[in-house]
């Protein structure tokens, strides 16, 4: 009940970004002041942030601490804690369908709720709508990402 009561207390929600540094200013120019952000930047440094201090969301980055995001969200399943997850990825490169499918399937599995590549949506919609895009899916549990036609 104490968890409950210091959720409802706060007024903005906890968000811990997992993440590369465009990552965690993607994150930052998303959310502005709307949530309290703690970035860590490689996986033992989360792990230690998020057993440390309550989180409302955990924002993992697809490419975090050189590719150890699934690690990472393997040993927060491990810890049995009660958060959101979201994944999202940042970058340059556009990517394969089969492969944004093949990570939001083994993502899924690893207990994330949502996973937006803001690359593709940003080339679809524009960088407005992939920003809005990951701030509503980080502050809203019922949002869900939309889905591009593939090309």
């Amino acid at each position: 009940m104490a968890a409950i009561r210091e959720h409802v207390a706060r007024l903005r929600p906890r968000v811990l970004v997992a993440g590369t540094g465009d990552a965690v200013e993607a994150v930052r120019d998303a959310l502005g002041d709307d949530a309290e952000l703690v970035a860590a930047y490689s996986v033992n440094e989360a792990l230690q942030r998020f057993d440390e201090d309550g989180f409302d969301t955990v924002a993992c980055n697809v490419r975090f601490d050189e590719s150890r995001m699934f690690e990472f969200l393997q040993a927060l399943m491990d810890r049995r804690r009660i958060a959101r997850i979201v994944a999202f990825r940042v970058g340059q490169t556009v990517m394969p369908a089969s492969s944004r499918n093949a990570i939001r399937n083994a993502l899924e599995a690893l207990g994330v709720e949502r996973f937006v590549d803001l690359i593709q949506i940003g080339d679809e919609y524009g960088d407005d709508v992939a920003l809005e895009t990951l701030r509503k899916m980080i502050l809203d549990e019922s949002f869900s990402p939309p889905s591009p036609p593939e090309k």
